[in-house]
């Protein structure tokens, strides 16, 4: 006999608490949510991941049997979510009959960076029936089956969810920092032709003596700038564009100002370097402000400098030359 959505739900809340104390987690409680309550989720695990931390999974139940299931219909939910005092480590759409349709990737992507937390969809096309298959009782339930014939290696699938579950922790961990610029001090060095180094000395040379103590230092801080920026590929894509975008736009200004070279006899190197590290600062207020971001603003405003002194656009050299 087929379940309804009312159904589904209270078999969803012993089912989820008995997999996840079987992966291994501390759970600390699985409520459903009441009835009329527009929360913004069904179903809430509260959990200690392996590192003993608190974690609070939020899941959206859809048990849709014919009609079309529209992303628009749970982004609402993430809204409702978002308005709430909860704060979810994760908010799960789990729909095992049904696919979502008209996706807005672009709009999903730019909400979850807002909203900080993590969303994703347990649909059919992610192999949803091997999850519920883990208890045969409410697998046959769910799929109005007479017996699960499913095959599958009971460890393995266990060791699959885990996973996803404890990328969603990782993604959660990113997010909230995602606005937050911490740049580290290491001795790690940046992929890179060695030529730059090369040639940020070359611009040194211009104002620093050859024993200059700060020369080491200035290397180094474009070094960590540079292991930070390429670190941000797969941690924070997003805030990596925005940095390099703003990079981009200090080479315009660095073009601009060594036009004084040409129109002033009396304009120095040092002059040059001070003028610009001035303006980059008042560059890297804007952007922080812009984007709501805080932390390592002179860590990053110097590695910017020197990075776009290695990379020839700033030259405080008197049209290249000493």
């Amino acid at each position: 006999m087929a379940i309804t959505g009312s159904d589904f739900e209270k078999l969803v809340e012993p089912f989820f608490r008995k997999i996840f104390k079987e992966m291994g987690f501390l759970v600390i409680q699985v409520r459903k949510q009441d009835s009329g309550d527009q929360n913004g989720f069904d179903i809430s695990i509260l959990f200690l991941d392996d590192d003993e931390q608190d974690r609070e999974f939020f899941i959206e139940c859809k048990y849709y049997t014919t009609a079309n299931l529209y992303w628009v219909d749970i982004f609402s939910k993430q809204l409702q979510l978002e308005a709430s005092s909860h704060n979810p480590t994760a908010f799960i759409a789990l729909s095992p009959l049904r696919n979502l349709t008209n996706i807005e990737h672009n709009i999903q992507s730019k909400f979850i960076d807002q909203f900080k937390y993590p969303v994703d969809f347990w649909t059919p096309d992610k192999e949803i029936e091997k999850l519920f298959a883990l208890d045969e009782e409410v697998y046959k339930k769910v799929f109005n089956k007479s017996n699960c014939d499913i095959v599958f290696d009971r460890e393995v699938e266990l060791n699959r969810i885990k996973a996803i579950i404890n990328n969603l922790i990782q993604k959660k961990e990113a997010l909230r920092f995602a606005d937050v610029i911490s740049i580290q001090d290491s001795d790690k060095d940046p992929n890179e032709d060695s030529s730059l180094k090369t040639t940020l000395d070359e611009k040194l040379d211009s104002i620093l003596s050859k024993d200059d103590e700060h020369r080491i230092r200035y290397h180094r801080i474009r070094a960590n700038y540079k292991v930070f920026v390429d670190g941000l590929s797969d941690l924070n894509p997003s805030l990596r564009e925005n940095i390099l975008n703003w990079e981009s736009n200090l080479r315009l200004k660095a073009d601009r100002l060594t036009s004084n070279f040409n129109i002033d006899d009396t304009y120095t190197p040092k002059r040059f370097f001070h003028d610009f590290f001035n303006e980059a600062e008042k560059e890297i207020l804007t952007f922080y402000k812009d984007f709501e971001l805080k932390g390592d603003k002179e860590k990053l405003l110097q590695g910017v400098v020197f990075e776009l002194a290695a990379q020839c656009p700033l030259d405080w050299r008197k049209n290249g030359t000493v």
